[in-house]
């Protein structure tokens, strides 16, 4: 199976991780992240967003786990990884 495929997105101080071609109408969210957040239907994360600086999220939770491809916008860097490692370099490359 393919990896989902996401974008990284930064505007000084917001950032977010964004699934490719996604569209605003997720309108679920996961209470067991700590930053703003959409699920689809399914309960997969669409969507995460935030304001520096990021907070910390469980990395034993399931659904932060899953691996997908990731794509920088302000650099084009791509990386696969869990969303934990998506956070984690929001973390050291992103300054508010």
């Amino acid at each position: 199976m393919e990896n989902r495929k996401f974008t990284i997105g930064y505007g000084g101080i917001e950032w977010d991780i964004c699934e490719k071609n996604w569209e605003y109408h997720d309108n679920k969210s996961d209470d067991k992240l700590n930053n703003l957040n959409r699920v689809d239907e399914n309960g997969v994360i669409s969507y995460i967003f935030g304001i520096l600086p990021v907070f910390d999220e469980n990395p034993n939770y399931e659904k932060l786990s899953e691996i997908c491809d990731f794509e920088v916008l302000a650099n084009g860097h791509k990386f696969s990884g869990t969303f934990i490692d998506a956070l984690e370099y929001i973390k050291a490359n992103f300054k508010g």
